[in-house]
């Protein structure tokens, strides 16, 4: 991944690494970029390819077409051969092979699965004989479920899937499972449930080191207001998650939904989410919109936020503490109500 140096060097006063906890709560922020991509559909899957954005999003009857979007935020079909299925998203296994993982239709049969099948080009343009990744994983198609799954590699070298499952019927009872495996072939489903507050559809795991998760998701069609936003949630391993926290500037103006990015610089995320009109449910059309998300600047009034620098590269890295929330800082000194450790 190569990192986008104008947007990097824009962004350096970000300087606060939070170190996850069960009980820290860093507040982020979305800021939505001024372009016109031309994609319309939900479930966008992003990698950074050279100096371009590859979008993987659905393309009407065709299945999942590919499109390479430059930073400028124009956008070019990129080929692709064979069909590509719904919800689209894909990884770099250990051994460098890559593998895609998706939702599609049983032929000549009622019910659909999540798969995956080994990409047939490093750019994942192709794919070959898809494999479902687990039996309870095949459900009819008209049951609603399975937003937009998502898989990543672990830092122990597995892949993990994390798929939204609709274990009752009615409005805001979706719950996020996941599902583990040593190939990135067959999976084993974990126990209990990785969120079920409501705010647990569409995942997209934006950071998995070793003690330090990231996750952008969103809440439920039928959660609130009605008015789909973005959230964060972190964890230490994957596994169990934090409260998610909304993102602040995915308000009540538009839905957003089906988020998914990568790291540009420390903390700071370019997102790619489908959008439409607030208020207005079923049939409509979404509109794909690109942002940054990093962390808010509280600095003046909050107290969990970034400290500045203008000499980023060059200053030491301390530990401070409040109560049962840890961060690190780049300086001497830490924000007010914290204590050097």
């Amino acid at each position: 991944m190569r990192i986008l140096k104008r947007l990097v060097l824009s962004l350096l006063p970000l300087l606060v690494l939070p170190v996850t906890t069960a009980d820290a709560v860093v507040e982020w922020e979305l800021a939505e970029d001024a372009v016109a991509l031309g994609l319309t559909g939900v479930s966008p899957h992003v990698e950074r390819t050279g100096t371009v954005d590859r979008l993987w999003y659905p393309a009407g009857l065709a299945g999942t077409g590919v499109a390479d979007c430059s930073d400028a935020g124009t956008c070019a079909t990129v080929p692709t051969t064979g069909r590509l299925g719904s919800d689209f998203t894909a990884v770099t296994l250990p051994n460098g092979t890559r593998r895609a993982y998706f939702v599609e239709n049983a032929q000549g049969t009622p019910s659909k699965s999540v798969s995956s099948a080994a990409c047939l080009t490093t750019a994942c343009t192709a794919v070959g004989p898809s494999t479902v990744t687990n039996s309870e994983l095949t459900v009819s198609q008209n049951v609603r479920a399975w937003g937009v799954p998502d898989a990543v590699v672990t830092p122990d070298g597995k892949v993990r899937l994390y798929v939204v499952e609709s274990p009752v019927e009615g409005q805001c009872t979706e719950k996020l499972a996941s599902y583990i495996s040593t190939d990135g072939i067959s999976f084993t489903k974990e126990a209990g449930w990785r969120l079920e507050s409501g705010v647990s559809v569409d995942p997209e795991i934006l950071r998995a080191k070793s003690g330090d998760w990231l996750m952008i998701l969103a809440d439920g069609p039928g959660c609130g207001d009605r008015v789909q936003k973005l959230y964060t949630s972190t964890s230490t391993d994957g596994l169990t998650w934090s409260t998610p926290q909304r993102v602040s500037g995915s308000g009540s103006d538009l839905r957003r939904l089906d988020p998914t990015g990568y790291e540009v610089s420390p903390n700071v995320f370019r997102i790619y989410y489908a959008t439409a009109p607030a208020g207005v449910l079923g049939d409509v059309t979404y509109t794909i919109k690109r942002g940054i998300i990093r962390i808010k600047d509280t600095t003046k009034g909050g107290d969990v936020g970034i400290t500045k620098t203008t000499t980023p590269s060059k200053s030491k890295t301390i530990t401070c503490v409040k109560g049962k929330i840890t961060k690190k800082v780049v300086g001497t000194t830490c924000p007010k109500g914290y204590k050097k450790k």
